[in-house]
């Protein structure tokens, strides 16, 4: 059953939000649409013909790597930590330097498809099919996930006026039908699309933050420092052995931040059929490397940026008495901030800019899911082909492509399924109290 919250507590949808939204998810579709009368083969449909520019490549893998649960968690992470958490920017500073001299280069050089190819030249068949089902797990849940948490998020702070199960499929069906449509150059531009609509949302609460919040400078810069509500609960130590042990209490430290993030990501850029797939569409490695500059930076200033929304968070809610639902969940503030401040029409933008940056991720987790089940599994062991072929006949390059589209129904059915299934794992969120 829906929760129950009273209606100043709520966040609401006026028409136009609503036709905002509607129309945003019809554009999508139509440009898969219009992309999918220019796939014939397969290296068009899983690498774009590799004619992708630095530009496309660097804004849509700034969007299929990041999702709408950053609006949520980032400024959560915040209110909970405190400034720790922007130490993960840190991390471009090893990572672009590897990815440039190290993953790169060798991916172009073995021209592959899938990422997994390069499994079974250096090691054996088995292995690389065993890291492939071992991505599409890893995937399938990474997937259903992104598609959940914001519907979550949503649904509770509306009341459940947007209804969770339907709003997981209409998303998973909208990312499922234009990614099955037009493949990845559908995906890379529509993620580039996404991209604008992320930061332009984004762009709309940081000027809706500034005039409606009052914030002075001394109070911004107090707050920007303050621990965090969970690293604040160790409590004060003195001395050397209290404050070794007040380490090992933390939360959250710099360098757990850092390293925790170096290492989730150096795995990532090197073995991630999303990374790899981006790598292998452009024209040439320089595009690569200009492309994935623009990753770099775009990401250190959407996670900033998200945390300065954390920042006004805190200082809006200061000395105010929250509901129980939100006070006990950290992740429904961003949700419960926008019921209260933001006037009407300015909804819409913002959850669509939400709806993108999920769109983005689970279109993206789609397609390579597609790529690796037709590379690593019916080429690989039904065709008995390492690699497909450049110029097969017409009739296998349509049963190959009917093959790739089904795959990536097959994929988005799987993650959608999932999504609707997570409220039956793990501890339950604290819910507004029914009336």
């Amino acid at each position: 059953m829906a929760p129950d919250i009273p209606p100043d507590e709520a966040l609401t949808f006026g028409w136009v939000d609503w036709l905002i939204i509607v129309a945003y998810m019809a554009m999508l579709i139509g440009i898969g649409w219009y992309h999918s009368r220019r796939q014939t083969t397969l290296k068009e449909y899983f690498l774009a013909g590799k004619h992708m520019r630095w530009l496309p490549i660097g804004l849509s893998l700034m969007a299929a790597l990041n999702s709408g649960i950053d609006y949520l968690t980032q400024p959560s992470a915040f209110l909970k930590f405190g400034l720790v958490i922007l130490l993960a920017n840190a991390s471009w500073l090893i990572l672009y330097p590897y990815a440039f001299f190290v993953t790169m280069p060798l991916y172009r050089r073995l021209d592959v498809y899938s990422a997994y190819e390069y499994l079974e030249n250096r090691f054996h068949v088995a292995v690389r099919c065993l890291a492939a089902v071992i991505f599409i797990a890893w995937r399938l849940g990474w997937m259903a996930t992104a598609l959940y948490v914001p519907c979550l998020a949503f649904h509770t702070a509306t009341g459940g006026r947007m209804p969770l199960k339907p709003t997981i499929v209409i998303l998973g069906a909208v990312a499922t039908v234009y990614t099955m449509l037009g493949g990845v150059k559908a995906v890379i531009w529509t993620e580039v699309i996404q991209f604008g609509v992320m930061f332009g949302g984004l762009l709309l609460t940081l000027i809706i933050i500034l005039v409606k919040v009052p914030i002075d400078l001394s109070g911004l810069t107090a707050a920007m420092f303050q621990k965090g509500a969970e690293a604040a609960a160790a409590g004060p130590a003195s001395g050397f052995v209290s404050q070794v042990v007040e380490l090992f209490r933390e939360p959250v430290t710099w360098y757990g931040v850092l390293i925790a993030t170096v290492v989730g990501r150096l795995t990532g850029y090197t073995s991630d059929q999303v990374m790899v797939q981006r790598f292998q569409t452009s024209r040439t490695i320089r595009d690569v490397r200009q492309g994935f500059l623009i990753t770099a930076i775009s990401d250190i200033v959407w996670m900033t940026t998200l945390a300065f929304v954390g920042v006004t968070l805190y200082l809006f809610f200061k000395g105010q008495s929250l509901p129980d639902w939100v006070a006990r969940n950290t992740d429904y503030q961003f949700p419960y901030f926008m019921s209260k401040v933001f006037p009407p029409g300015a909804t819409g933008p913002v959850i669509a800019a939400i709806v993108a940056a999920s769109l983005s991720a689970i279109a993206s987790a789609i397609n390579s899911q597609s790529t690796v089940v037709v590379v690593d599994f019916y080429n690989r062991l039904v065709l008995r082909r390492k690699r497909p072929i450049e110029s097969p006949d017409p009739i296998e390059q349509r049963t190959q492509l009917r093959l790739s589209r089904m795959a990536a129904v097959a994929a988005g059915v799987a993650g959608t399924l999932l999504a609707c299934q997570l409220d039956r794992l793990g501890k339950q969120l604290p819910q507004p109290p029914r009336e």
